[in-house]
Parts: C-alpha cells; sequence; structure tokens
C-alpha cells in the first residue's frame, strides 16, 4: 500500500514537472535576459532565415512577468486535469506538435504577423482537448464559454498591457485541440475493435 502511494505521488510531481518546467524555466530566463528573447521569441523573418526553433521557443516568450504568470498557472491547471483523466502524454505530443503548427499556421493565415509569444494560444488547443476527453455537463459548458469568448475576440480584439493580443492564435489553437481530440477518439476507436478482435 505504502508503495502505491508512493508511486502514485511520483507520478503526480514528476510527470507534470516534464511538461512545466521546461515552459516556467525558458520564460523565466527570456524575462531575466532580453538577448535570451530576441533570439526565441517567433520572427517571421529570422524562421525563414533558418532558425526553427522559434516554432517552438516563441509559445514560451512572454511580455512581462503577469502575462507569463497567467499563462503558466492556466498551463498547470491543464496538466492537472489532464493527470488526472491519465493523458499527460496527449498534452505533452500535442503540446510538441501544437507548437510548430500554430506558428506555421499564424504566419500562414495572417500574411502580415511578423512576431508572436505566449502559451495562450496553444493553451486553448489544450484545454479543448482536455474537456472533449472528459465530457460531461461542466465540460461541455467550458466549451460553449470558451466559444462564446473566441467569437467575441473575433469581433472586438482583445489587448494586454497596450499590445494587440493575436486573437487569431486563440482560434487556430482551438482548432487544433479539437482535431487532436478528434484523432485520439479514432484511435481508441480501431485499438478497441482490435482488441476485440483478439
Amino acid at each position: 500500500m505504502g508503495t502505491g502511494l508512493v508511486a502514485g505521488w511520483r507520478r503526480a510531481v514528476v510527470a507534470p514537472s516534464l511538461i512545466l518546467l521546461p515552459a516556467v524555466l525558458v520564460s523565466a530566463l527570456a524575462l531575466r535576459w532580453p538577448a535570451a528573447a530576441a533570439t526565441l521569441v517567433l520572427d517571421r523573418d529570422a524562421v525563414a532565415q533558418g532558425q526553427w526553433w522559434r516554432l517552438w521557443s516563441g509559445h514560451l516568450m512572454h511580455l512581462d512577468m503577469p502575462h507569463a504568470l497567467l499563462n503558466l498557472v492556466a498551463l498547470a491547471v491543464i496538466v492537472m486535469l489532464g493527470l488526472r483523466q491519465r493523458m499527460l502524454g496527449s498534452i505533452a505530443a500535442a503540446a510538441l506538435l501544437g507548437m510548430p503548427l500554430l506558428s506555421l499556421a499564424l504566419f500562414q493565415v495572417d500574411p502580415a504577423l511578423q512576431w508572436y509569444a505566449g502559451l495562450s494560444g496553444l493553451l486553448h488547443g489544450l484545454l479543448v482537448m482536455v474537456l472533449l476527453r472528459r465530457g460531461g455537463a461542466i465540460a461541455w459548458t467550458l466549451l460553449l464559454l470558451m466559444a462564446l469568448k473566441l467569437a467575441y475576440e473575433w469581433r472586438n480584439g482583445s489587448h494586454w498591457d497596450g499590445f494587440a493580443v493575436i486573437t487569431l492564435a486563440h482560434r487556430l489553437g482551438a482548432a487544433g485541440g479539437v482535431a487532436w481530440a478528434v484523432a485520439g477518439w479514432a484511435v481508441r476507436r480501431i485499438r478497441h475493435a482490435r482488441a476485440q478482435r483478439d
């Protein structure tokens, strides 16, 4: 019994840390040293010159400490929800694949966009994915509220401390979360069908 509790505690601490710690450390580094942020922010011209790491690192850059804390707290909540549903692997995979896909989608859909920073687009996708997997009245209510928020942002825009928020990232992220959830559902259905045949 004691061993099981220790193992469960380790999973509850170590697995989320593998997702959260890199985000916290990179964000803190960039806020402390502006030169690091300039090297890591998602920048269209820099990516075109071959600096591909920015497709990932740009999502970990933030405008200021409140921006970073808000995004990191939201990420922690999503990771905790994912832990309860045993989908931390899916969250990590969706984040690693979603970052470059979201970056490229932003540049493709908005040719005027020159740079981007922040986790919010990815967070919308991860939350949608987790809520669709969870299901139930609370999850569907939250998804409806998110849809209303996205519609409001699309119509009215949004700002953070004088900066225009790239709300397109929120919509693209949410769409990516739906796609990932549907793909996961299809994979689970295929595995279930194979298991029944065997």
